[in-house]
Parts: structure tokens; C-alpha cells; sequence
């Protein structure tokens, strides 16, 4: 900083006297050029302590972001890879046994030219006269967003095509954090927009559909009921124009995640990392208000939300949050029936084996509701 001293002199006549008023002047100039000095320095002292706060801050912050994300992808590879081996032995076991034989099944229909990885499989009753068409129930598998496929479902989806002659349609909609919100439900809806373009040759009746599914696919299926229903919640969405605007005649949720803040507090295991997942690795407590809401289907439940048949169990952490659900129906005046079942079977997601008697109660039931 320049600092600019004027003086005159033009009455000081003698040398004397103008000596003594220079030293002055010189005098003063130097302290307060020391002072400047000292300020100088003293903020260039603080602007570098700040520097070293805000460069220390920074690091910190990136460390403790970096730890983060080394903590969820080995949580993550933990869960998921113990996720896989439950889904192998599953198909094996328990998500097979009483598989209906009286279907014809087509596997691994693509309805994404752009991406190779969805499909969905086609389960339709062995003796069907294609000359009649058919309902459409589509059924959207659970595994915590991060796993699980049409496949390891079968026992439920074919036993469904048998008893009500629907023509099934189960679907892949990818796995998170790779997709995640949004592009798992608008993945839903490209598979809509494909059996609406075949639905000629299935002679299926895409006018009237069906949407269920367990756990994570009945958070997805509810999304596609107030999705459905709702104009303000379903312009958040990129949806495929040829099926933004299904209809969905009825719903079956078993067991799923309605509202995302509170499931994250309910106890229900690895329910950190999967909604974690979904939300593309971001902790659910960390995104923002209108991320977790927008995420939650339950505060988009309307009037006009589709008749719904909910599936809870005694056993489940998360059947607090069909409990939710079914008092927002009530507060609406949704048409619902609320299944929720009791004794040491009624596990999370238990109406997809089809071995336990209150799986095929529930199975009964809702055909029931959907006819």
C-alpha cells in the first residue's frame, strides 16, 4: 500500500529549520513505514494461517468423504456378495419349490435396445388360447435394489399364471449403485413401452395392467402407482413417452419400503447399505428433503392410488411401514385389503415361497383382490 506525504516549504528560509522539519517528516515516514511493514507482515501471517485452516479443512473434509466411500464399497461388496449366494441357494431351494409345470416360459426378452443388460422373462399357461386376450400382470422382483432376478421368483410367478391365466411378465430392472434412482423406475417404465409395442402380437390387454412385486420391487411398484396417479410426481420423472401415461389397474405389495427416512431407522438388516445403494451411494440422512421425499412413495399417495393389496409380516422390521401405507389409504379412502401375516414363517417378503401355508393364503388372497 503507497502512502503520499505532501508538505510545503516555501517559508521556511533557513537550513536549519528545514533540516529539523525533514528529519521530522523522514522521521515519521519510517515509522510509519515500519508500521506498514508490521501489518504487512502480520497479514500475510493470518492470510497464511488461513490458507493452511482452509487447505487443512479441505483435506480433512476429502479424507473424511474418501473414508466414506472406502467404508460403503466394502460394506457394500459384503452385503452384496452374501446377497448373491442367498439368491443362488434360494433358486435352488426355497424360491422353487412348488414352481408351477403347467407354464410356458421365454426368458431374457430384451425391452432396451440400448442397453443389453434388461430384460424381463414371459410366463404364460401352457394350454392359453392366444385367440383371447389376456390380462397383464407384471411383476417386479425385490433384493434390496442391489440384487436379485426374475429367475429366482418363479416359484411365485408361474404359480400366478397358472391359477389366473394372466399372461406374467417379469422384470430386470438392473442393479445399484450402477442404476439407482431414477433410472431404475423409469427402467420399469421401458419395459411398459415394450409390451405395449408387442402387445398385438401377445394379444395381451396392456390397457388394464397388473404391477406387484416384494421388498424392493414393492417400493418400485408403489412408485409406479403414484406415478400413475399422480401429475406432479410423475413429471419428476424421464419416462418413456409411449407408456408415461399406463394405467394400472391394481397393485400387489409385498412387504416393501414406502417411506425411506423412516426405514433407515427401523433395524431392518443392511437397510443402511441398501438404501445407501439406491440412492447411488449417498446415505439417505445426507441427501436432501426433496431427495428423500421425492424417493418415498408414500407422500405422493393419492385419492385416485390404484386398489392395492398389502402383504406384511409379524417378523419384518419393515412391516411398520405397510402399516403406513394402509392408514394414508385409510385417510384417503383408497381400496385396499391389508394381509399381514402371523407365526414364526411370517418372515420379510414370505408370500414369494409358495410352500408355507400363509404364502399360499396370501397368494389366494390376492388373486381374490385382483379379480
Amino acid at each position: 500500500m503507497k502512502r503520499r506525504i505532501f508538505t510545503a516549504l516555501d517559508n521556511l528560509a533557513k537550513r536549519d529549520i528545514f533540516d529539523q522539519k525533514y528529519a521530522q517528516l523522514e522521521k515519521r515516514r519510517e515509522e510509519l513505514d515500519k508500521k506498514i511493514k508490521r501489518e504487512e507482515r502480520e497479514a500475510k501471517l493470518m492470510l497464511a494461517k488461513e490458507n493452511v485452516a482452509n487447505i487443512t479443512a479441505k483435506a480433512k473434509k476429502q479424507a473424511k468423504k474418501q473414508a466414506k466411500k472406502a467404508a460403503y464399497d466394502a460394506k457394500y461388496l459384503y452385503v452384496a456378495g452374501g446377497h448373491a449366494k442367498n439368491e443362488f441357494l434360494g433358486w435352488l431351494t426355497v424360491f422353487s419349490f412348488r414352481r408351477s409345470h403347467k407354464v410356458k416360459t421365454t426368458r431374457f426378452v430384451r425391452y432396451d435396445q440400448n442397453d443389453k443388460r434388461l430384460y424381463l422373462d414371459i410366463y404364460e399357461r401352457k394350454d392359453r388360447d392366444r385367440s383371447k386376450k389376456a390380462r397383464v400382470f407384471i411383476y417386479i422382483h425385490g433384493g434390496g435394489w442391489i440384487g436379485g432376478l426374475p429367475e429366482t421368483r418363479e416359484a411365485y410367478t408361474t404359480k400366478l399364471c397358472e391359477k389366473t391365466g394372466y399372461f406374467v411378465a417379469s422384470l430386470y430392472y438392473g442393479d445399484a449403485p450402477f442404476y439407482g434412482h431414477p433410472e431404475m423406475i423409469q427402467n420399469v417404465y421401458k419395459a411398459f413401452a415394450w409390451l405395449k409395442d408387442h402387445a398385438d402380437e401377445y394379444n395381451i390387454d396392456m390397457d388394464h395392467i397388473f404391477v406387484g412385486g416384494e421388498s424392493a420391487g414393492a417400493h418400485l411398484s408403489s412408485m409406479a402407482g403414484a406415478i400413475s396417479t399422480n401429475p406432479e410426481y410423475a413429471a419428476r420423472f424421464d419416462l418413456d413417452e409411449r407408456s408415461k401415461d399406463q394405467k394400472i389397474s391394481a397393485l400387489m405389495l409385498n412387504c416393501g419400503v414406502y417411506d425411506f427416512p423412516k426405514a433407515v431407522h427401523t433395524g431392518f438388516k443392511n437397510i443402511g447399505i441398501y438404501t445407501q445403494s439406491y440412492c447411488k451411494g449417498t446415505p439417505v440422512e445426507e441427501c436432501s428433503e426433496e431427495l428423500q421425499k421425492e424417493v418415498s412413495p408414500i407422500y405422493w399417495v393419492t385419492k385416485d392410488f390404484p386398489p392395492t393389496f398389502a402383504i406384511s409380516a409379524e417378523n419384518d422390521k419393515l412391516a411398520v411401514l405397510t402399516f403406513d401405507l394402509v392408514k394414508k389409504f385409510q385417510q384417503l379412502g383408497v381400496a385396499y385389503e391389508h394381509y399381514h401375516g402371523e407365526g414364526k414363517w411370517a418372515v420379510h417378503a414370505f408370500a414369494v415361497a409358495q410352500f408355507l401355508k400363509i404364502s399360499k393364503e396370501a397368494m389366494k388372497r390376492t388373486i381374490a383382490f385382483l379379480n
